[in-house]
């Protein structure tokens, strides 16, 4: 409305005392490993590591729909994250992620390695690692009805787990095994660790317990030395 303010297109902008509502904070629903590897193996064979990628590695759906052979990159077991599939004009397409920060480098842990090496030498994808039955671009609402559904079915989970509960379970995972939260926010590619603070900072471990020692250290010292008696006492 400020744009159209200064472009002429309006004398005065209508967003002037509004009180905004309180956003809603995002439910965190985390996977167990069990659960994880229980869906990967409910999946097609052909869809099965797409579960992984967001468990494992913490991409996103449409980043998982748009990796492809030459950003996996066995020899320094990383995984480049350069393109999405989105809809344009109600079709999918390549585009980029969707932030400068969400172009990033992940690592690749070995069973996730493992996993898309087979995955590769049994599909032998031309270049996107997924993509449909006639090898067109992955639609969201597509794998969501007619693989993701019945897959979480299979795996005996809550019907309303999404593809993003992956990417939630990855960075509490990380967190849980001390991987420090600005590099989990990095492969997350949030644009601001304040997001990633906002999401998952009540799952670092020990966080209080560390605060606590960090307090006493710092104020210990000072508790043992005597108060000042006021001049002239």
């Amino acid at each position: 409305m400020r744009g159209a303010v200064r472009d002429g297109l309006i004398s005065k902008t209508p967003c002037r005392d509004i009180r905004l509502p309180h956003a809603d904070k995002t439910v965190i629903r985390l996977l167990a490993p069990e659960q994880v590897m229980r869906l990967s193996r409910a999946m097609p064979p052909k869809y099965g590591p797409l579960v992984l990628l967001g468990a494992a590695a913490g991409l996103r759906q449409g980043e998982a729909f748009g990796l492809s052979v030459d950003r996996v990159r066995f020899a320094d077991q990383m995984i480049s994250v350069d393109r999405q599939v989105v809809i344009v004009d109600r079709r999918p397409t390549l585009a980029t992620p969707k932030s400068p920060a969400s172009v990033r480098e992940v690592p690749m842990p070995v069973f996730l390695a493992e996993t898309l090496e087979k995955h590769i030498a049994d599909h032998s994808p031309a270049d996107l690692l997924f993509s449909t039955s006639r090898d067109n671009l992955m639609r969201r609402d597509y794998f969501n009805a007619r693989i993701w559904k019945p897959a979480i079915k299979a795996a005996t989970l809550l019907p309303d787990t999404t593809f993003h509960d992956l990417r939630h379970t990855f960075a509490s995972t990380a967190l849980a095994e001390g991987v420090p939260i600005s590099e989990v926010s990095r492969w997350l590619g949030h644009e601001s660790i304040t997001t990633t603070v906002d999401l998952y900072g009540h799952l670092v471990p020990e966080a209080s317990e560390r605060a606590r020692t960090a307090l006493d250290s710092a104020f210990r010292s000072a508790l043992d030395v005597p108060p000042m008696c006021p001049e002239g006492e």
